[in-house]
C-alpha cells in the first residue's frame, strides 16, 4: 500500500489554510452579504411571463417605478422574483401593470410575501444561534469521544468550511437566504463527519504504533479512510450539482452553499484538521522523541 507523506508538507497545508481564512474575512468584510429579506425584512414579489424577458429587461421595468434597491431573480421558465427592502401598493401595482403591457404578466399568477423587519432580525439571530449552539455540541462530543486536542483542529476545519462558504457568496453577491442557513447546518455535520472518520482511524492505530512518529500515523490514517472519503464525497456532490443546474431557485440557494461546503470538508479533514492535531501532538514528548528518531534515521 502506497502511503504519500501528507504531514510531510503540512506546513504548505497551513499555508492554505491561513489564504482562505484572509480571503473570507476580506470578502464578507469588505464586500458584505446579502441578507435575503427572511433577515432583513422586505417584500418578495413573483412573477410569471408569457413573453420572454432578461433580468435586464425586468430590472429595468422594476427601477422605472421608483423601486432603486431590487434583485431580480429568474426562476425557471419565464418567471422572475423581485425582492425589495420596500414595496408600496402603488409600486407593486406599477411594475405589474408595466411588465403586463411589455411581456404578458398576469396579476392573477404573482404572489407577494413581507416580512417586517424586526422578525427578520428575530430570524436572525435564531439562525446564529443555532449555528452556534451546534458547534458548541460537536465540541462536547469530540471531547468526550476522543480529547480535547482533537476537538481543536476539527472545530478548525469546519470553521474554515464555513468561512469558505460565505466568503464565496460574498464575491458571488448571492443571497443569504433561510435555505443558505440550513446548508451550513449542514455543511456543520458533514464537515464533522468526515473529520472523525480520519481521526477515529488515528486513534486506533495510536494503540500499535508504538514506534513511529505522529506524522508517518496520521498519514497512514489518511490511506486508509482516503477511498471512503472520496467515494462518499463524490456521490455526495454528483446529485447536489444536479440539483443547483435543474433546481428551482429555492433548491439552487441550498446546492450551492453545499456544493462548496461538501467540497472543502472533503478536503479540510485531510489538509486542515490533519496537519494542526499532528502539530500539536508531535509536541508531547513521546511523539518529539519519534520524530527526532524519525530525522536521525
Amino acid at each position: 500500500m502506497t502511503i504519500y507523506p501528507f504531514m510531510k508538507h503540512k506546513r504548505w497545508s497551513l499555508i492554505l489554510l491561513g489564504a482562505v481564512t484572509v480571503f473570507a474575512a476580506a470578502a464578507i468584510l469588505l464586500l458584505g452579504l446579502r441578507l435575503g429579506i427572511e433577515f432583513n425584512g422586505g417584500v418578495r414579489l413573483e412573477v410569471q411571463l408569457k413573453q420572454d424577458a432578461s433580468v435586464t429587461d425586468v430590472r429595468a421595468v422594476v427601477s422605472d417605478a421608483g423601486i432603486a434597491d431590487s434583485i431580480v431573480q429568474p426562476v425557471g421558465g419565464k418567471g422572475f422574483v423581485i425582492t425589495a427592502s420596500e414595496l408600496s401598493d402603488g409600486q407593486e401595482a406599477a411594475v405589474m401593470a408595466a411588465l403586463g403591457d411589455k411581456y404578458g404578466a398576469e396579476a392573477s399568477a404573482a404572489g407577494t410575501e413581507r416580512v417586517g423587519a424586526s422578525f427578520g432580525a428575530e430570524t436572525g439571530q435564531k439562525a446564529l444561534i443555532a449555528i452556534l449552539v451546534a458547534i458548541a455540541v460537536i465540541i462536547l462530543y469530540i471531547t468526550w469521544r476522543f480529547e480535547y486536542k482533537f476537538a481543536f483542529p476539527a472545530i478548525v476545519a469546519l470553521v474554515h468550511d464555513v468561512a469558505l462558504t460565505l466568503g464565496v457568496y460574498a464575491v458571488t453577491g448571492r443571497l443569504v437566504t433561510t435555505a443558505t442557513v440550513a446548508a451550513v447546518l449542514t455543511i456543520v455535520g458533514y464537515s464533522v463527519n468526515d473529520t472523525i472518520i480520519v481521526f477515529d482511524r488515528i486513534r486506533e492505530n495510536q494503540a500499535y504504533m508504538k514506534k513511529e512518529s505522529y506524522g508517518s500515523m496520521v498519514d497512514l490514517s489518511i490511506r486508509q479512510t482516503l477511498a471512503r472519503s472520496l467515494n462518499t464525497a463524490l456521490t455526495t456532490l454528483l446529485p447536489i450539482a444536479t440539483i443547483l443546474l435543474f433546481g428551482g431557485s429555492t433548491l439552487k440557494d441550498f446546492a450551492f452553499a453545499l456544493f462548496i461546503g461538501i467540497a472543502s470538508g472533503a478536503y479540510s479533514s485531510i489538509f486542515v484538521a490533519s496537519p494542526l492535531l499532528t502539530y500539536w501532538k508531535e509536541r508531547e514528548p513521546r511523539y518529539r522523541r519519534r520524530a527526532m528518531a524519525d530525522r536521525t534515521a
